[in-house]
C-alpha cells in the first residue's frame, strides 16, 4: 500500500529527493547487470573470445556501480540519514500546510497516517501549530490514542528494511561481478586452448 502511495507524495517534489534518486541507481544497475548476464549467456553459447574479454572488462565496470549504489542507499536510506529525515520532515509538513486547501495532499497524508501509523511530520503538534484539528487518522483505532511517532521517523523505520534488502542484492552482485570476471577470464584461456 505504502508502495504504491509513495511516488504521489514524492511526485510534488522533484529532483530533490536523494532516497529515491539512489533506488533509480540501484534499479538501473540492475537492469544493466541482466543485460550484462544475456551478453554472457550470448559468449558462451558462441564461444567468442572476444566478447569474453568484453565481458570480463564489463563485470568490473558493473562491480564499480554496483558498489556505488549499495553505498549510496544505505548512506541516504537508513533511518540516522539526516537527509532523508530531514527532507521526509520537508514532505510531510507541506502536506499538513495543505491539508484544508489540497485534496490530493491530505488524501495522501491520510492514507499514510492510516498505513503506516502515525502522525503530521513530527506528531499531532504539527497540526495544532497551524491552527488545524488533529485528524482522526492520527488516532490509533482502537484505543483512541494518539500514534507514537510522527510521520518522518515512522517512515524512515519502515523504509530501512528495504534498504537492507536492496544494500543485499547489491553485494550479492558485486559479488557475482568479482566471480564471473574469473570465470570469463577461464573460459576466454580454455577456447584459446582448444583453438591451438
Amino acid at each position: 500500500m505504502v508502495s504504491r502511495i509513495l511516488p504521489n507524495l514524492f511526485s510534488n517534489f522533484p529532483n530533490r529527493y536523494t532516497y529515491w534518486n539512489c533506488t533509480y541507481v540501484v534499479m538501473i544497475s540492475m537492469m544493466l547487470k541482466a543485460m550484462l548476464l544475456v551478453l554472457g549467456w550470448w559468449t558462451v553459447w558462441t564461444q567468442s573470445r572476444m566478447l569474453s574479454l568484453l565481458c570480463a572488462v564489463l563485470h568490473p565496470l558493473m562491480f564499480i556501480l554496483h558498489l556505488v549504489g549499495t553505498i549510496f542507499i544505505i548512506t541516504y536510506g537508513v533511518e540516522e540519514s539526516s537527509v532523508l529525515t530531514d527532507e521526509l520532515m520537508d514532505v510531510f509538513l507541506a502536506l499538513v500546510y495543505k491539508w484544508d486547501t489540497d485534496p490530493r495532499a491530505s488524501r495522501i497524508l491520510k492514507q499514510i497516517m492510516e498505513y503506516v501509523g502515525c502522525c503530521g511530520a513530527d506528531g499531532g503538534g504539527d497540526f495544532i501549530a497551524v491552527y488545524k484539528p488533529i485528524p482522526v487518522e492520527c488516532r490509533e483505532p482502537i484505543s483512541g490514542n494518539e500514534w507514537g511517532s510522527g510521520c518522518m521517523q515512522q517512515l524512515a523505520w519502515w523504509l530501512e528494511p528495504w534498504t537492507a534488502t536492496l544494500a543485499g542484492i547489491g553485494l550479492l552482485l558485486c559479488v557475482t561481478d568479482a566471480v564471473l570476471t574469473y570465470v570469463y577470464l577461464r573460459f576466454r584461456g580454455s577456447i584459446e586452448k582448444d583453438e591451438m
